[in-house]
């Protein structure tokens, strides 16, 4: 007599991918009220869920899409102001000169994959 042998090859849907995200964030709001652990103020702010929330897309994506890293870095941006005293005055020209090369980069890249096909 043979034993069925269960599949274990099962794929996760998005519920349970949730589930566990909810049940990570209650955890840690769980800590922070019963103050069992000295954790930064910092880590519960509205930037860290930006940013957590980038790095989920960027996972979800297999990091290729280019969301994950501009809610990234406006969500460090922010960090940065709300933490460091005077920051502001340096984090948002170096964010705007970043934007600003990242289009232009994109830009040739493009430029030059099309010369490239072209020339083929």
């Amino acid at each position: 007599m043979e034993t069925p042998i269960k599949d274990t090859n099962y794929k996760h849907n998005g519920r349970t991918i949730a589930g566990i995200i909810i049940l990570i964030i209650g955890g840690m709001l769980l800590v922070d009220q019963l103050d069992l652990f000295f954790i930064p103020h910092w880590l519960f702010s509205w930037p860290m869920w930006l940013i957590g929330y980038g790095l989920y897309m960027g996972g979800k994506h297999n990091f290729r899409k280019p969301v994950w890293a501009v809610l990234i870095f406006i969500g460090t941006m922010f960090l940065f102001t709300e933490n460091v005293h005077n920051a502001d005055r340096i984090v948002w020209p170096v964010g705007i000169i970043a934007t600003g090369l990242y289009l232009v980069m994109r830009h040739n890249r493009k430029v030059d994959a099309e010369y490239i096909q072209k020339k083929a």
